[in-house]
């Protein structure tokens, strides 16, 4: 939950995104001339200028809205944790007054995605011109809203193994799209079952955003998964790639392919899949987006609650 240290080291936070902006736009426009892919370029020119088109700072008021709706909500949780194949896995789940840990406002302004990063994935989805988006981890269904307001209307599905958490992510993305769907359960099952009845139907995923399951072995085998079955051009986004070692491992995998283009965001590591293209190349623009540090204060509070979470 939030503490009074939360907000200076937002503040600090700012300042040093801000200080460092200018340098990273510069870097920017060297690695686009270098081969960065263009139509990449205004989401990450968004992350050091935080200026947007019209129509995302329009969507990214709706949804800003529907996120200060959710915080507000009394409902509380507790996360359970369980043991998978693919490593140990958090769901929350509905709490009384006296097993609660975690409220309505932190899984709406401290779990989802921040707006910044919100807008950043709208706009990545808009710049592959997304019809097929898949999302894992859903949340209260902030990124998913974010993906969905996007201006090809596409068809956002949605995992997430959370039931309570999955009842408020359709209320989100209903509220912005009539072309959503949230399919709850655990993703080693549903993952599959989602991409073979895309499959059937002809559909290829443009943009998939990888996120809900932080473990390394996990982390590799979805986006394997996912691999099979991505349009031509395509983008895979993973989340909080500096989290934990376990995370930066993956990406440092994921990333070191040769059929794909890399480029590390900072809280996002960003997979263009292009049919045809001979080799891979990396970008780097984590130490201009104030990310560059694996682990942290957030990877310190979250392994916390994971043992408290098991006690």
């Amino acid at each position: 939950m939030r503490t009074l240290l939360d907000v200076p080291r937002r503040m600090v936070r700012g300042t040093m995104e801000r200080l460092l902006a200018p340098f990273g736009a510069r870097a920017l426009e060297r690695m686009i001339e270098d081969g960065l892919p263009a139509r990449l370029a205004p989401a990450l020119r968004f992350l050091f200028s935080g200026e947007a088109p019209a129509a995302a700072e329009e969507a990214a008021c709706t949804i800003e809205g529907l996120r200060a709706q959710i915080a507000a909500r009394p409902e509380a949780y507790r996360f359970a944790v369980s043991d998978s194949a693919l490593g140990p896995v958090r769901l929350a789940e509905r709490a009384g007054k006296t097993n609660a840990v975690v409220t309505s406002d932190h899984l709406a302004t401290s779990v989802s995605v921040p707006k910044r990063w919100g807008v950043f994935l709208h706009l990545c989805a808009e710049a592959f011109d997304a019809k097929t988006i898949l999302e894992m981890g859903a949340c209260v269904g902030i990124s998913s809203a974010y993906f969905a307001s996007i201006r090809s209307r596409p068809h956002v599905i949605t995992l997430e193994g959370s039931p309570p958490l999955a009842l408020l992510a359709r209320e989100s993305l209903a509220a912005v799209s009539d072309r959503g769907e949230v399919i709850v359960g655990a993703f080693e099952e549903t993952l599959v079952v989602t991409l073979d009845r895309l499959a059937e139907t002809g559909e290829k995923v443009d943009v998939a955003f990888v996120d809900g399951h932080h473990e390394e072995a996990a982390t590799l085998h979805y986006v394997e998964t996912i691999s099979r079955h991505l349009a031509g051009t395509a983008l895979i986004i993973l989340d909080d790639i500096y989290l934990y070692e376990g995370m930066w491992r993956a990406w440092q995998t994921l990333s070191s392919g040769s059929s794909v283009i890399a480029v590390n965001a900072g809280r996002f590591g960003l997979l263009v899949y292009e049919r045809g293209r001979p080799a891979g190349r990396r970008y780097d623009l984590a130490r201009y987006t104030g990310r560059w540090r694996v682990g942290g204060e957030r990877a310190r509070i979250l392994a916390e609650e994971r043992a408290r979470d098991r006690a």
